[in-house]
């Protein structure tokens, strides 16, 4: 018999919920390779119950019917590797004018990475790719749900803290602009469009849910942003998704 409290078992079911959300955006705007299909297929057939409303819904319908041949094209054109002058998916292309700006800002995400344990530094991946982003936040909501449920309040608001904290700083700046930017570049691909709106839409509602305004936002990237210091895009379809789902939210 479950003796839990029933306002445990929503706020749990939520943040589960809330880190489906995440997933599905961050595997939806990795290179399409197979396996990065699969993965967002595999999200959205779980991920009946995600919330924030119809942007999310109409993804989840995108996603489940999604293949390599449709998306592989579009996603070339609009994220030409890393640097894609018109859509980069990095955080510093957006706020970051000098490259030491950028080296400060990235060491900045990867210190609330491995504050909870988690390290990018194998994966191919650069901190501050869109991808990785919502991954970590996803992350945080399932560590927030295990908190709740083993390790009492102090842990849950440490981690709620943190939440709000690295969507202020960090993910709350760029990623509704990002996702502005792929609707007006995606013309007649209907995913990409349908992609966009979904993660501005989905940023917005964070934020609203946390209570929490960014420390300032952007509109389009920098017209002279610092080059990435490597090539970590997965365009040639190796390591083209990143996942937290195997790291221990202990």
């Amino acid at each position: 018999m479950n003796t839990r409290p029933t306002a445990t078992i929503v706020a749990t079911e939520r943040l589960v919920e809330r880190a489906l959300g995440y997933a599905l955006i961050a595997r939806c705007l990795a290179y399409p390779d197979d396996s990065a299909v699969a993965g967002m297929q595999a999200v959205a057939a779980s991920a009946g119950g995600i919330p924030h409303g119809t942007a999310l819904d109409e993804l989840v319908s995108a996603a489940r019917g999604a293949s390599r041949e449709v998306l592989e094209p579009t996603y070339i054109e609009l994220f030409t590797l890393s640097s894609s002058p018109d859509c980069p998916t990095f955080e510093t292309a957006f706020v970051s004018v000098e490259a030491a700006q950028q080296t400060a800002s990235m060491a900045d995400i990867a210190g609330f990475y491995r504050a909870f344990g988690v390290d990018t530094g194998d994966t191919g991946f650069r901190p501050d790719d869109i991808s990785v982003e919502l991954e970590f936040m996803g992350f945080l909501c399932r560590k927030q749900a295990y908190a709740i449920e083993r390790l009492g309040a102090p842990r849950v608001g440490q981690v709620l803290r943190v939440q709000r904290l690295f969507m202020r700083e960090h993910l709350g700046r760029w990623a509704g602009a990002l996702g502005r930017r792929i609707v007006s570049r995606a013309g007649v691909a209907p995913f990409y469009a349908t992609l966009g709106a979904a993660l501005e839409a989905w940023i917005g509602a964070e934020c609203e849910l946390l209570a929490v305004g960014p420390i300032d936002t952007v509109d389009e990237p920098l017209l002279d942003w610092p080059e990435p210091d490597d090539a970590s895009c997965g365009a040639d379809g190796a390591g083209a998704v990143i996942s937290f789902d195997d790291i221990p939210v202990i």
